[in-house]
């Protein structure tokens, strides 16, 4: 993991990834389920 062409694969995997989750976090939210239900009390 040390080549610089596999640094970039990384991030890219990565902002992807977090693309994915918020893209899924407000498509949940659009229709209707709350994401913040599943955290319990505090």
């Amino acid at each position: 993991m040390d080549s610089p062409n596999q640094s970039w694969k990384v991030w890219v995997f990565v902002f992807c990834l977090n693309a994915f989750a918020i893209g899924g976090a407000f498509y949940l939210k659009s229709i209707g389920i709350d994401l913040y239900a599943f955290r319990g009390t505090s």
